[in-house]
């Protein structure tokens, strides 16, 4: 292929998924570049799949704002993508004394990133709301807006998104060189 391009995206995981979805909503030549034959394939596939709400990442880092910003917008995204997404929520649970000044500390880094919706919990407010935790459970931390989506529905609704909106991808395609030109970039 011997095309030129606005923008060449190497990687289909999730996150080229994501840029080229975005990309696509401008008069751009995009294209994505995927060494397997699906998107997915490699890293994204095997993700856990949970939109962390944002408690445990250090205050006023680019990790902490993005967190919370990602998990805002969530619901909006799932509806546009037409793909699962549920907000159940999640526990931090400290099974010893010793660890529950640890869960306030993830507590307090929550508050200083704006996470909404987390509580500390006694051992038996945590039980009225999981009965099946263990005996031993002393505290937990609740983070209402965690969440969880399958990662490859997800990346595969960027990806067909991004597609309809004129973004074409070569699969089974690897990148075996760079070559600065003064018009751009040749890749090989």
């Amino acid at each position: 292929m011997k095309d030129v391009f606005d923008v060449i995206i190497v990687g289909g995981g999730v996150v080229g998924c994501g840029i080229a979805r975005e990309l696509s909503r401008f008069r751009l030549n995009i294209i994505v570049l995927e060494q397997f034959n699906d998107v997915s394939a490699g890293t994204s596939k095997a993700n856990s799949g949970i939109v962390h709400a944002g408690f445990d990442a250090e205050p006023g880092t680019w990790k902490a704002k993005m967190n919370v910003r990602g998990n805002e917008k969530m619901d909006k995204l799932a509806e546009e993508l037409d793909i699962p997404f549920q907000r159940c929520g999640a526990f931090v649970v400290c099974l010893h004394e010793e660890e529950l000044p640890k869960l306030k500390e993830l507590y307090e880094r929550g508050l200083a990133n704006g996470v909404p919706g987390l509580k500390l919990l006694n051992r038996e407010e945590a039980l009225a709301l999981e009965p099946n935790l263990s005996d031993a459970v002393c505290g937990a931390l609740l983070a209402e807006t965690s969440g969880i989506v399958c990662p490859f529905e997800l990346t595969l609704g960027l990806a067909e998104n991004a597609a309809m909106n004129g973004a074409q991808f070569y699969f089974e395609t690897q990148i075996t060189g760079l070559e600065r030109r003064e018009d751009g970039w040749l890749v090989k």
